[in-house]
């Protein structure tokens, strides 16, 4: 490389930290697994198989290994040991496509006015080399932070007397936005990517700063979970709120259904998130609809109001009581 035309093998060596020069059969042999475990662990994290290609650095080697020491020692077994890989793999995966799509957007600016070296390769290089450090320093730094925000919370439900690996009670909700996809058939790529990063941004900041957790994105819908229904009933109409009357936006509805759920790998499963789901489709424009165990949780609620309406058959589960929750002004 030359220091002002770095190739395309010059950017990812910086990414990886390391050339690639070990196979399948090499790395698995230098970890001491067989080449099908090594594999699994592969896949696992989010990877294609790349048969017998010099595909791995030192640094997979480094980490394959790591996993190893932590299975031999009885700290994890293999099952959860190939279970912390998949969720790292999709937690970081997503975070990666996020960061080079932005990198990707701050270089076209730069180069349409001007601003940047002729290529974007080298733009994208001297990017790397600037960015690189603090976000790997940010990444550990959110990484810790969520850690103990989760561990404080299975402490404060193992102090209740009750197992955080058990189902426990929580209230789940849906949002989603009304209409989108015949929207999203008048819209350009890029005012498309700017309504979903819009819709992103603003329910992550409601359901957080209210005290929920963004379970998962997909699109024009958001899941996220509450420990009571009084805050999963304060997000859905803060979001109703905030998007309801955002004229950059389409309406939006929301399900909330309360009830034991059970937490894997970052996501929550149980009755209460098929029923959150279901709800949403049924629900009017801008408004929150919840459960029977939601309403009967906010009836001494002096913040919000409910209001029952007639039962509804809900696809996979049958009739449900149901109600709409409005904030008490």
């Amino acid at each position: 490389m030359t220091a002002d035309r770095p190739t395309a093998e010059d950017l990812e060596r910086l990414l990886l930290g390391a050339s690639r020069r070990y196979t399948f059969d090499q790395v698995a042999d230098a970890a001491g697994l067989t080449v099908d475990d090594a594999r699994r662990y592969w896949l696992a994290l989010g990877f294609p198989d790349v048969g017998e290609e010099k595909a791995f650095t030192v640094w997979d080697l480094e980490a394959l290994r790591g996993v190893v020491e932590l299975v031999e020692s009885k700290a994890v077994n293999e099952e959860t040991a190939v279970q912390m890989v998949r969720a790292l793999g999709r937690m970081t995966g997503r975070l990666a496509e996020w960061h080079v799509e932005t990198l990707a957007e701050i270089i076209e600016d730069a180069t349409a006015e001007g601003l940047a070296p002729s290529s974007r390769l080298t733009s994208a290089y001297q990017m790397a080399q600037r960015l690189l450090p603090e976000f790997e320093r940010l990444l550990i730094y959110a990484w810790r932070r969520k850690l103990a925000s989760s561990a404080n919370r299975l402490v404060a439900i193992a102090e209740l007397g009750e197992s955080p690996l058990l189902a426990a009670p929580a209230s789940v909700g849906f949002a989603d936005l009304v209409s989108f996809t015949r929207l999203s058939r008048g819209l350009s790529v890029e005012a498309l990517g700017e309504l979903v990063e819009r819709f992103e941004a603003m329910t992550n900041d409601v359901i957080f700063g209210c005290g929920g957790r963004v379970v998962k994105t997909l699109g024009d819908e958001v899941v996220f979970v509450a420990e009571t229904a009084t805050v999963a009933a304060t997000i859905g109409c803060e979001l109703v709120d905030q998007i309801g009357v955002n004229p950059a936006l389409p309406d939006i509805r929301v399900g909330i259904a309360t009830g034991p759920v059970v937490a894997r790998l970052g996501d929550v499963f149980g009755t209460p998130t098929n029923l959150a789901a279901r709800l949403t489709t049924v629900a009017e424009r801008n408004s929150v609809l919840v459960d029977a165990e939601t309403a009967e949780a906010l009836q001494d609620e002096p913040s919000v109001a409910l209001r029952a309406l007639p039962p509804t058959t809900v696809r996979g589960i049958g009739a449900v009581e149901v109600f709409t929750v409005t904030r008490r002004r």
